[in-house]
């Protein structure tokens, strides 16, 4: 699924009193970078970008504090297996948000940092899970979005959904796109090195992009 196109899609359902929620991963700035926020207090996420499993709890915290609003929340699914057994909880208070996991099957910022930076990625990818499976044993409502054909309805679907319970949304999220963060924090850190470090991270680099 295209980030983009999602965001825009969501963009067009939410009305500005609403409410959108990240956890720390890619998401968190694909949110910041295509999902324009017009009101304050309106966008919430972990302070520092380093506290992962914030985002499902926030999200039910919120739902519950203004029932009348959309509240929608985006994890990564690594994150989402932290915090996600707290969707028992607003099932049980009948509490209902509804909760995007952008499902790449890795820990992606981390992925994406040491393959841009190191060419190979270490410890980052995740168990499979069957998100479905998880969302029916909490009393959540699932969907799969799987392809860019299915945004429209099943974004729609899982809004007109959230009534008495949460809604749980499996996205095939493509992460292929670097966000502006990626791109960013490897240059401004670079500079920031001494001459000597700077000569040895580039060799390693090097080294590692043509040996492997």
């Amino acid at each position: 699924v295209n980030p983009a196109k999602f965001f825009k899609k969501l963009r067009e359902i939410m009305k500005d009193d609403d409410f959108i929620i990240t956890d720390d991963g890619i998401h968190t700035f694909l949110t910041m970078e295509l999902f324009p926020v017009y009101k304050s207090r309106r966008f919430l996420s972990p302070t520092d970008f380093n506290c992962m499993g914030y985002c499902v709890p926030a999200t039910i915290s919120t739902k519950l504090m203004y029932p009348q609003n959309n509240v929608v929340g985006i994890v990564g699914d690594g994150a989402f297996l932290m915090t996600g057994m707290e969707l028992l909880t607003a099932s049980k208070y009948e509490i209902a948000p509804v909760i995007f996991i952008f499902n790449d099957g890795e820990l992606g910022q981390i992925a994406q940092f040491q393959q841009n930076s190191m060419n190979r990625k270490t410890a980052t990818v995740l168990g499979k899970i069957d998100f479905g499976k998880f969302a029916e044993s909490v009393g959540a409502t699932y969907f799969r979005l799987q392809e860019n054909s299915q945004i429209d309805e099943i974004i729609e679907q899982a809004f007109s959904s959230a009534k008495n319970k949460p809604v749980v949304v499996d996205v095939n999220i493509d992460y292929s796109k670097e966000t502006q963060f990626s791109k960013g924090i490897v240059k401004t850190n670079f500079f920031r090195l001494p001459l000597n470090d700077k000569f040895r991270f580039v060799g390693r680099v090097i080294k590692r992009k043509i040996l492997g």
